[in-house]
């Protein structure tokens, strides 16, 4: 039995070592990739690493330093988003990378800590974000700064970091432009990214993958425009008190059988579409929406007794509706 149990580890031991080089040859590709220009193929083989890596975790129950190990992987495949301009998948592999990272006081762990914030920058930067790139930029250079200090890891490799990242945060703009809208469209999220900025007035988050309507929403109380359509929302619970200066809203193209009632108290809503969902009834507080210009219901389950009730409610919005609903109702 002995015997049996040394040739079963042996073998096991054989295939992780197999698995890692596999992995560093992924990562050496990756690398010749990116300095090709070729972010794409970067990408890809850099997600092909990440998931022998988490199939390798799997089996061997991974300690801490496996962990910081799959957040590196984490970080640098968000950079590779980033020169794609997928900031969407950036974000969600940076707040993987931090999950991992947890509280980890060592120097690698804080080391990927403030790479993490440097990436976290170069997004804001590249979208004109200054204020936050700033912010950011800021924390990771204080991190580097730390490192100094700390034993372990390559003291010089952090000086020329620090350095370099000294000049970038020099070069900034001294006014930010106030860039306030945010796109992640076609970006296969399955919710909002966290650490966006709270003066956002424009989201869109089209053509991704959400399920629920995200919470995160009630953060941004300057937001008026929302897109957040053709996902696979099924229902709306949110207070939309939270966002009282939301202007246009877009639901379209999701699978919605109910809105919240709340819906009401977006007392400065000019335009809601939810058409091509699953709705059979209407919130009637879509009624005290007095400010709405175009509300739209095609391609629901709705009978036209819920659809008549806003068109007499709200004789100065553009209702659109289904029309052989409306012949129906008028036969009868």
């Amino acid at each position: 039995m002995k015997k049996y149990i040394f040739i079963i580890l042996a073998l096991c031991l054989v295939a992780f070592s197999n698995d890692s080089q596999k992995i560093k040859s992924l990562e050496t590709k990756s690398k010749r990739y990116i300095e090709q220009g070729n972010y794409k193929k970067a990408i890809s083989t850099l997600e092909e690493a990440n998931r022998i890596k988490f199939a390798q975790q799997q089996t061997t129950r991974t300690p801490t330093s496996n962990n910081i190990s799959q957040a590196s992987r984490f970080v640098k495949l968000a950079q590779s988003y980033i020169n794609n301009g997928d900031y969407g998948k950036a974000f969600e592999n940076l707040e993987r990378a931090s999950r991992l990272i947890g509280n980890n006081r060592s120097w690698e762990a804080q080391y990927w800590s403030a790479a993490i914030d440097e990436a976290y920058g170069t997004i804001y930067k590249k979208m004109e974000l200054t204020d936050k790139a700033r912010e950011h930029l800021n924390r990771a250079l204080g991190k580097y700064q730390r490192l100094i200090t700390m034993p372990g890891g390559s003291q010089d490799a952090v000086r020329i970091l620090i350095a370099n990242l000294e000049n970038e945060i020099k070069e900034l703009p001294s006014i930010s432009k106030n860039s306030v809208v945010i796109n992640f469209d076609n970006q296969k999220l399955r919710d909002l990214p966290t650490n966006l900025p709270q003066d956002v007035e424009n989201i869109s988050v089209s053509s991704n993958r959400l399920r629920n309507f995200p919470q995160g929403i009630a953060n941004f109380k300057q937001l008026k425009v929302l897109n957040l359509s053709n996902n696979s929302i099924s229902e709306v619970r949110f207070d939309f008190g939270n966002i009282k200066q939301l202007h246009y809203l877009d639901l379209s193209n999701n699978k919605i059988k109910s809105v919240d009632e709340s819906i009401g108290k977006a007392s400065n809503l000019e335009y809601l579409d939810l058409s091509n969902n699953k709705l059979k009834t209407i919130p009637i507080s879509i009624t005290n929406l007095k400010n709405l210009k175009v509300l739209d219901l095609r391609n629901n389950r709705l009978d036209f007794s819920s659809v008549k009730t806003i068109l007499q409610s709200l004789p100065g919005t553009n209702v659109l509706h289904d029309e052989y609903i409306q012949k129906g109702e008028e036969t009868e």
